[in-house]
């Protein structure tokens, strides 16, 4: 969609910020007509309190499944307390990220990441931005991975179709992107999925809600809203197809519908069993 990828190295660093760290700000980035620089120190200042507070989770000063909530609320971090009620030392404060970000944006423009708005107001990402925005990090892989892995694919969803415990059918799956070439160097293996709800035993107007809510519930998992837990089935089955593996980008067959320059080839397809009666 925005050309090639660039090859990066996933340990590099632009203006002394991780690769990854920018690629995500501009991945953020790319659908605004514009930005500022204060909308670059908000970003850094938030990935050094997701660092700070995942740096404690790995300590054992805060309990993993309250990390999403104090990267949320940097005030609970600071306040955080020792078993004898004191303020804890190795709790620091993110510092003043504006020298930082101004350093950023001046490499960015001089690396052709972002160029500024034509009013001179503000900055908005280039091509080459972009396609930075949507690069994968991962060592990149030959053929016979790539087949390994949408080997293993198909049988994950081969599997899912067969399970009744889950609350979706997977009736379509196409590759696209660098799969589809002759290439021998391949980064992501891109699919795009098609997902069906499966009919549920509760019966009313909010019968698939109330199964969503409660396989959520089932689970023991802390969700943050109510948005969250009514994702939960569609995300369980996203996660059994990827099985861990950074390499599988899944998509929605919808975004090829609606992108027909994205290409794809349907490699699996199947028919849910059709009610009974």
């Amino acid at each position: 969609m925005w050309g090639e990828l660039l090859k990066v190295e996933r340990d590099s660093l632009i203006a002394g910020q991780k690769i990854k760290t920018v690629r995500d700000m501009l991945n953020d980035l790319a659908d605004r007509p514009d930005f500022g620089v204060e909308h670059l120190v908000w970003y850094l200042h938030k990935q050094l309190l997701s660092d700070h507070v995942d740096d404690l989770v790995k300590r054992g000063i805060v309990e993993r499944y309250m990390s999403r909530f104090y990267k949320e609320h940097e005030d609970r971090v600071i306040s955080l307390r020792d078993p004898l009620g004191k303020v804890r030392r190795d709790i620091k404060r993110i510092p003043d990220q504006t020298p930082a970000a101004r350093a950023l944006i001046d490499q960015l423009l001089k690396d052709g990441m972002v160029e500024r708005c034509e009013d001179g107001n503000g900055y908005k990402t280039t091509e080459k931005g972009n396609r930075l925005a949507v690069t994968s990090l991962v060592p990149r892989m030959n053929r016979a991975k790539a087949e390994k892995l949408l080997k293993g694919v198909r049988e994950r969803i081969a599997a899912i179709n067969a399970r009744d415990d889950l609350l979706h059918w997977v009736t379509e799956v196409r590759v696209f992107g660098s799969y589809l070439t002759d290439t021998d160097d391949l980064g992501d293996l891109d699919l795009a999925i098609k997902m069906e709800r499966r009919p549920v035993k509760k019966i009313g107007r909010n019968a698939f809600t109330e199964a969503s809510l409660e396989m959520a519930r089932r689970s023991g998992k802390t969700f943050g809203t109510l948005v969250d837990k009514l994702c939960y089935p569609e995300k369980v089955v996203r996660r059994i197809i990827k099985n861990r593996s950074p390499y599988i980008s899944l998509h929605s067959t919808d975004e090829l519908d609606t992108n027909p320059e994205m290409g794809g080839k349907t490699i699996y397809t199947f028919e849910p069993p059709k009610p009974r009666g």
